[in-house]
């Protein structure tokens, strides 16, 4: 055996201790959590019962505190999908919320506020109504610019401009004249 076997040895073991967990951590804590773990596998072997963090200090002759910090560090890695103990009806995955789905309250106000969005719009003439929906995008359009929808109206933009703003300012005093504020529906 050659110097460069340790070399080489060190070196995978440097490449596992950085790459093989989750969250990576310095070498040195690495290395005492392989050692406290090395350590309880000696305990339990001589004995029956599950291994204690002062059992491990006493052998280790360490305070218990500093025992108790490093296997804080001794992760262990579990899979979303694998059954919580218990009935094993529910799994990990169960438990995370969805960030990106809205909330039950959210949805009931959303369509509250649609509902009453659509009875404002019914109020406007057509054209109103259609500048509207085009330029914000309402009731599946896709947000146009007042170019795009001048052409789908055979108007200039400056005249899908004006309508907006009599659109708006109608929907507003609608929206007053219901009892809510409409300040933050529509800029103009």
């Amino acid at each position: 055996s050659t110097y460069a076997t340790w070399w080489i040895r060190q070196t995978i073991e440097r490449g596992l201790m950085n790459q093989s967990r989750t969250v990576r951590l310095p070498v040195h804590v690495v290395k005492e959590v392989h050692s406290l773990n090395r350590t309880a596998r000696k305990i339990a072997q001589n004995q029956n019962s599950e291994v204690t963090a002062a059992q491990i200090a006493d052998h280790l002759d360490r305070p218990v505190d500093d025992v108790l910090k490093v296997m804080a560090y001794n992760e262990r890695q579990s899979s979303f999908d694998s059954p919580l103990k218990g009935d094993g009806e529910f799994s990990l995955l169960d438990l995370i919320p969805d960030e990106t789905s809205n909330q039950p309250d959210e949805i009931l106000q959303d369509s509250g506020v649609n509902a009453l969005l659509s009875q404002l719009l019914a109020q406007l003439d057509s054209k109103q109504r259609e500048v509207l929906m085009r330029r914000y995008g309402l009731r599946g359009f896709e947000t146009q610019t007042l170019e795009e929808v001048g052409v789908f109206l055979g108007v200039t933009r400056e005249r899908v401009r004006q309508i907006q703003l009599e659109a708006v300012r109608r929907l507003k005093l609608l929206a007053k004249n219901s009892g809510v504020t409409a300040d933050g529906i529509f800029s103009e």
